[in-house]
């Protein structure tokens, strides 16, 4: 059953006092039915750390954690609990989209054919198969920035932070317009990143610096006319110039 706005606050504010109060699932629930990821993952990995024999929570924190960008809490926590696809479609789901989010494609694939031959109308797992087919990103492509490249990205991927692998590959494409590897990859990763929880993403690097910067030659120097703030006349250079010179002659 749903929680009221005003019901959820209440409970929030009691698992943020008591982590282990048992109602932290039910929170996580309906945090996930709200689509708020990071907040129900904190809630849920909180809680599970007290209660971990409370298996109806393992699957509620995948879920959340893989919608948060994190994919190997994800496996972590489905893998706690019996996957059947036979009983229930989500767990499986969620393990295939966690390892293939952190680049266990072969493994993914091999669960999405044997998943399809028992469900073979899911779109979710078809459209992983056509991911994972597609042609790999060249690794040596790269932004303006020599470092950011593919490969790079995809050493962020191996130690699960793919939101900074997804900014990488946004600032890689924006320099490789139309490339259908690169975007098929990021699409990828980027289902998996909770957005309201990235950095600012500066993508649209500057291009290059002849374009951008103005002519910084040095004039020559020259005498011209300055201000003094404790004087109530302006006196030219070459006549203080002068002045200087006469005052040295007589002395």
């Amino acid at each position: 059953m749903a929680l009221t706005d005003p019901e959820l606050d209440l409970l929030l504010e009691l698992v943020s006092e008591d982590p282990a109060a048992e109602v932290f699932v039910q929170v996580g629930q309906e945090l996930a039915r709200r689509e708020r990821w990071a907040e129900g993952m904190g809630v849920l990995s909180r809680g599970l750390e007290h209660h971990p024999e409370l298996m109806v929570a393992w699957p509620v924190l995948a879920r959340t954690a893989l919608e948060a960008g994190r994919p190997a809490l994800a496996l972590d926590s489905i893998r706690r609990t019996p996957i059947d696809p036979t009983e229930s479609l989500e767990p499986a789901i969620v393990e295939m989209l966690a390892l293939e989010r952190l680049g266990r494609v072969d493994e993914a694939m091999d669960k999405a054919v044997a998943f399809l031959e028992i469900w073979p109308n899911e779109v979710v797992v078809s459209a992983l198969i056509e991911r994972i087919e597609a042609p790999p990103p060249d690794p040596a492509a790269r932004a303006a920035d020599p470092f950011v490249t593919v490969a790079r990205a995809e050493r962020y991927v191996a130690i699960d932070r793919v939101d900074r692998a997804v900014r990488l590959y946004r600032r890689i494409l924006f320099h490789n317009r139309g490339d259908r590897a690169l975007e098929t990859r990021l699409a990828r990763l980027a289902s998996g990143v909770d957005e309201d929880h990235m950095a600012d993403d500066l993508s649209e690097e500057i291009v290059s610096p002849d374009d951008v910067l103005p002519d910084l030659t040095m004039p020559l120097p020259t005498l011209h006319s300055a201000d003094f703030d404790n004087e109530s006349t302006e006196i030219r250079d070459g006549d203080r110039l002068n002045r200087m010179l006469s005052e040295a002659g007589a002395g």
